[in-house]
């Protein structure tokens, strides 16, 4: 069996004291990350459930444009323009969260505000205002999608790792245990046999 990730072997027996505590040292990670794993494997099934009203975003956007479209017929391009000038910018930030150790980014809609006047439109006044809850919910949702891309690509790694470690890392290091112990054994009976006979000699047997 190949001893790639074992490295150079040492058959003595402070070499094959340190293979066994590494053993150990890598069989704890192993449960630490099938434990990390299965926090990711929840999360990520939440997340699943959330992003099921996406369907229902879509819809509300497609409702937004009809709005628009119904504004826009009503007012006129005038109308729509001068709503677009009286807005202020959409104000956002982004920070940073850590999901189980995964680093998820995560934008805030910090000013969204539409403006209404006398002298704008009542269509196009509804369709600024539900186009705003929309905007709010899209963000939301992108909020979401990449939280569940993030943690979906952290728990592959996770999952990567886990089998590397449980069907080739913690194998080669047990084999070179094995093997090790074996040319110990070896050598042990080796040396006795040569103590025996150096014993038979010196008493003249």
């Amino acid at each position: 069996m190949s001893f790639r990730s074992v490295g150079r072997l040492v058959p003595t027996k402070g070499f094959l004291i340190r293979l066994r505590e590494r053993v150990g040292f890598l069989e704890r990670g192993v449960e630490a990350l099938k434990m990390k794993r299965d926090h990711l494997v929840k999360e990520a099934q939440e997340l699943l459930e959330e992003l099921r009203g996406r369907e229902e975003v879509d819809r509300r956007i497609e409702e937004v444009y009809e709005l628009l479209r119904i504004a826009y017929a009503v007012a006129g391009p005038a109308e729509m323009r001068k709503m677009a000038l009286l807005s202020r910018p959409m104000k956002t930030s982004i920070r940073v969260r850590s999901v189980m150790g995964v680093e998820v980014p995560e934008v805030r809609v910090e000013r969204l505000e539409v403006v209404e006047t006398p002298t704008i439109s009542v269509a196009v006044s509804a369709a600024a205002r539900r186009m705003a809850e929309v905007i709010n919910e899209l963000v939301e949702m992108a909020n979401l999608e990449a939280k569940f891309e993030r943690v979906a690509e952290e728990l592959a790694e996770t999952m990567r790792k886990v089998n590397a470690l449980e069907k080739l890392v913690i194998p080669e290091h047990k084999a070179a245990i094995a093997y090790i112990e074996e040319v110990l054994e070896e050598e042990g009976l080796e040396e006795f046999l040569r103590a025996k006979k150096y014993r038979q000699i010196k008493r003249g047997e």
